[in-house]
């Protein structure tokens, strides 16, 4: 394993691209930028390199933009039926997870922009790779690798916000640098165009010095998505199935624990991540760009309890806690419960009949988990959000340090910050949106043979088409098994989007005890425009659901 690559492709970033190029002001208020451009960069390969870093950098910020910890994944995680987040923090975050949030919310806007910053870069390489001296083949692979980013943006955004601007080519006027929003069928179209020309252009694998680059498969497991999320069903299983044939290799790994760790990373079932390490300044500056910039994971200092180090920032509901208990493992069985559990939640086992263990290199038991945790939890309110009466005492153990064996690791300031990459897309979700999209198509055998790779791996015994005779039964499998699988990581609320429409979605909250309940409306199912946006882009309107 080698990270320094990404180290150097990610902090090594051409001053001169940023400062002219990393936003609209900055673009109109550079001297001479042409002649920048021309005499000084886009001459070699190390040019190149360094642009398409430019585009990396901000998506892959450990706590700002629509992947970083402090902003986007505490977001997007809150708005599903798993997650509950305190009152009393921060106060874009809450208003999202109860509905609330208007268009002047911080973090919609900040992601928003992050977004479009990362485009913009993009587009700048498209439109210079050629003044590049290099081969064909390598101009080909970095053309691929830079439109795989640029369509994750655009999918990002359309899963997100809805119609926005589709901008594919470089500002040219100030004039330029304002577009009208396109419709979100627009925006997919030009996902799906720049996933296949990725998917036809990036390598297969890339060698150990280059881990954590995209490959030819992150292209066909997004471009599986976007076919998946626009509901071309036939065209989402055909190219989803290419990922399960050579040249293809990908396989969930034995331990389900090793996907969210630094023990196993680069394995056969990491299709996609951010790669972090032990590089910059883990107390610097956050969102900031530059040699010494951090890339740590900070997600350990959101999630984990006070006892670790951590923040606390969310706690798992109870109607998480009973899916996973309903359905037992056969007797005989090492574990009770599905193996998963083990590794997302933490409790006292003592209460099910299981010996207890302790967390964080022996320091703390449960009781010292939960009781830290109890100026947070006493924040809920109304209270009939979360029963912890009894033996309904769980919280998250998922993207924690507690396994680590240091005591408070969760907490960044320690020694042992974590630099667990973030594998925002896993072999494990591609075979549910293969299942999804086969069941979708008639093909229920099919289905479940994927539905049945999961719950092998979690210990739970096989499926059959007597058990799941018919499309209902089957999307309920996948709904049951991808809460449980996938959990905090950004799909949950993607996936209740796709499944119910608003009215559907409202009871389901309803009955589950979401917070903010009450406060969904059809309009919810987007962010809207940033307002910050619509002052200074006067050919946008706002999304019609939120004007």
């Amino acid at each position: 394993m080698n990270k320094n690559i990404i180290k150097t492709m990610a902090v090594a970033l051409p001053l001169a691209l940023l400062t002219i190029y990393g936003c609209k002001k900055d673009f109109l208020k550079t001297t001479n930028p042409n002649k920048i451009t021309e005499e000084q960069f886009w001459k070699t390969e190390a040019d190149l390199k360094s642009a398409v870093a430019s585009v990396y950098s901000l998506l892959r910020q450990p706590l700002y933009g629509y992947w970083g910890a402090f902003t986007g994944i505490q977001n997007i995680n809150s708005l599903g039926d798993d997650v509950l987040t305190f009152p009393g923090g921060e106060a874009a975050t809450t208003n999202i997870a109860l509905f609330t949030n208007e268009a002047t919310n911080s973090d919609a806007s900040s992601t928003f922009s992050s977004l479009y910053k990362s485009i913009y870069r993009a587009n700048l390489v498209l439109a210079n790779a050629d003044k590049v001296e290099i081969s064909d083949d390598l101009r080909k692979s970095y053309i691929a690798e830079t439109k795989f980013l640029r369509g994750l943006c655009y999918f990002t955004l359309a899963s997100n916000f809805g119609d926005v601007p589709l901008i594919i080519a470089p500002a040219k006027t100030a004039d330029d640098q304002f577009m009208p929003s396109n419709p979100v069928t627009e925006v997919y179209a030009q996902v799906i165009s720049d996933f296949t020309d990725a998917m036809n252009g990036l390598p297969t694998t890339r060698p150990s010095a280059d881990l954590g680059r995209a490959t030819s498969g992150a292209a066909v497991a997004y471009l599986g998505k976007a076919y998946l999320y626009t509901k071309d069903y036939p065209k989402a299983e055909s190219t989803l199935a290419l990922l399960n044939t050579a040249p293809y290799s990908y396989n969930l790994i034995s331990d389900y624990s090793e996907n969210f760790t630094s023990k196993n990373e680069f394995n056969s079932e990491a299709v996609f991540q951010w790669v972090y390490g032990p590089f910059g300044d883990p107390y610097g500056p956050w969102g900031v760009e530059g040699a010494n910039s951090p890339m740590y994971n900070y997600l350990p200092q959101l999630i984990g309890p006070p006892a670790g180090g951590g923040w606390f920032k969310y706690v798992p509901t109870n109607y998480l806690i009973n899916q996973f208990m309903l359905e037992k493992r056969p007797a005989g069985s090492d574990t009770k419960f599905d193996k998963r559990m083990y590794y997302t939640l933490s409790w006292k086992r003592s209460n099910f009949g299981e010996a207890d263990i302790t967390w964080y290199g022996g320091t703390k038991t449960f009781d010292d988990l939960w009781a830290s945790a109890q100026a947070n939890i006493s924040k809920i309110d109304p209270k009939s959000l979360l029963d912890v009466s009894g033996t309904n005492q769980f919280l998250i153990n998922k993207f924690t340090n507690g396994w680590s064996g240091v005591a408070s690791a969760d907490n960044y300031w320690s020694a042992t910050p974590s630099t667990a990459n973030n594998v925002i897309m896993r072999y494990a979700e591609v075979l549910l949106m293969h299942a999804e999209a086969a069941a979708q198509n008639g093909d229920l055998p099919k289905a479940i043979v994927d539905i049945n790779r999961i719950r092998v791996r979690a210990g739970l015994p096989e499926k059959t088409g007597a058990n799941l005779p018919d499309l209902t039964s089957v999307m309920n499998e996948i709904s049951h098994q991808k809460l449980l699988e996938m959990f905090f990581e950004q799909n949950r609320w993607q996936d209740l989007k796709r499944w119910y429409t608003p009215a559907q979605l409202k009871v389901h909250f309803t009955e589950t005890n979401k917070q903010g309940a009450q406060y969904l409306q059809p309009r919810n199912y987007i962010f809207p425009i940033p307002t910050g946006e619509l002052q200074t882009n006067n050919k946008i309107q706002q999304n019609p659901l939120w004007r």
